[in-house]
């Protein structure tokens, strides 16, 4: 084999490297593009289903709450080990049979540490959980939100739980 030909060997195989390498690196432009495109979207579908978990457990803890005639609390079964050793919480309720934690500081997340055994993470961005009280109502809920805007509402005096919303 000449040198010519060991040459344009060379350059052939470089070629075809080049090539390779930059339909490899379109391809994965093509899917970062799509993927952040859609992030969005499956950030609100997978809040959406946080929102529809709490609410169920509210609900169950509310059928609980009747099945044992109305107390002050209710005791459930719980996948952590408590600090007593036992696997069961003691979850306080109001009057009507919703969760609503006894002390007023920290009141919703106390809430969602009751309801749902978790810290208040979601894809490893913080949830935010506010009390709101309107001065000229009575009306007062907890509001869960994500940085990016989305919320829902729980009230702790009939128990709504509300679809997912923008805030901006």
């Amino acid at each position: 084999m000449t040198s010519l030909q060991v040459a344009e060997k060379n350059e052939k195989s470089l070629t075809e490297t080049l090539v390779v390498v930059v339909l490899v690196a379109s391809l994965m432009a093509s899917f970062l593009f799509y993927f952040f495109k859609q992030q969005e979207q499956l950030t609100r579908a997978g809040f959406e289903t946080l929102a529809q978990v709490f609410s169920a457990r509210i609900n169950g803890t509310h059928a609980q709450w009747f099945m044992d005639q109305k107390p002050n609390y209710i005791v459930i079964e719980s996948s952590n080990i408590q600090p007593d050793g036992s696997h069961k919480i003691k979850v306080p309720m109001n009057k009507k049979g919703w969760v609503e934690p006894t002390d007023e500081f920290r009141l919703c997340q106390r809430t969602w540490q009751f309801v749902m055994e978790a810290p208040l993470l979601y894809m490893k961005q913080p949830i935010g959980a506010v009390l709101v009280e309107h001065k000229n109502e009575v009306v007062q809920y907890c509001q869960y939100s994500l940085p990016s805007g989305e919320y829902f509402t729980y009230q702790q005096s009939n128990g709504k739980v509300s679809e997912v919303k923008q805030a901006y």
